[in-house]
């Protein structure tokens, strides 16, 4: 399953549009070496399933569809939330000593440039072990933890940094929970059956009605081909056509990296 949801958007629309116009064709032509095509009682019985089948299929994909872009709103809402705690322990990190600041804003930029570099790319194929940024939030971890039992260090800042790296803690274990989810493939296939019996169901009518009717069976099938296509394309949060933004991390680490927050540079 992951091969077919890394595909890109183009990717996933050609194979979603061919699959189902060649599963269409094969259909079409069984259905009129059999006869079955323009039989009256044939024709009344796929008109009567008709709505339930459209209904079920509509159903369905809307389900799914309305899950997965749920998963990658919840993703990007984990990241701005991970970003706007970092921009916290950075603005406490300007109360320590300029050496302590330095070396907790450079261990910051390190765990950014981990999330830009490495991070989605592991995510991508579920491995979490291939990203660096593990090691890099470590490394922040420990220079704080380091921080917090030296004397001079001020309690509120060190309190403040502390419950901001735990925000960024729970948002990066929520971020890898998210790449370990998969498509749910029994949905996923009953929406394919419904689709393929909507689109069979439409092929009967329009064989019984005429050809003047099958513009109608054409545009069914468009419609399962692009709502399949749409369900794979949405179901991926860190590979295929719809990847959560790196944007939100990539902002704070010029800002990080222009000093904005250090207090000592004049802007």
């Amino acid at each position: 399953m992951t091969w077919l949801t890394s595909l890109s958007s183009g990717a996933v629309l050609a194979l979603c549009i061919l699959g189902t116009l060649f599963i269409s064709a094969i259909s079409l032509l069984l259905l009129i070496k059999l006869e079955h095509g323009g039989s009256e009682i044939a024709g009344m019985t796929a008109a009567a399933y008709m709505t339930a089948l459209g209904s079920l299929f509509a159903i369905l994909t809307g389900f799914l569809i309305n899950s997965e872009y749920l998963t990658l709103r919840e993703t990007q809402r984990a990241i701005s939330t991970e970003v706007a705690a970092q921009s916290v322990l950075a603005y406490a990190s300007a109360s320590l000593p300029p050496p302590d600041t330095y070396r907790i804003q450079a261990l910051l930029s390190k765990y950014d440039k981990a999330l830009i570099d490495s991070e989605w790319r592991a995510l991508a194929i579920d491995d979490e072990t291939q990203s660096t940024a593990f090691d890099a939030l470590g490394d922040l971890q420990l220079e704080i933890a380091d921080l917090s039992s030296r004397p001079y260090a001020p309690e509120a800042p060190i309190a403040s940094m502390g419950s901001a790296l735990e925000t960024m803690t729970e948002a990066r274990r929520q971020r890898v929970s998210v790449a370990s989810q998969t498509l749910p493939m029994p949905l996923l296939t009953l929406s394919v059956i419904s689709g393929l019996a909507l689109i069979i169901n439409a092929l009967v009518i329009a064989l019984r009605a005429g050809p003047k009717y099958g513009f109608v069976a054409l545009g069914i099938i468009a419609l399962v081909a692009l709502d399949i296509a749409a369900v794979i394309a949405i179901s991926a949060p860190f590979r295929g056509p719809f990847v959560a933004s790196t944007t939100p991390i990539e902002q704070i680490l010029q800002e990080i990296s222009s000093g904005a927050f250090l207090p000592w540079i004049a802007r």
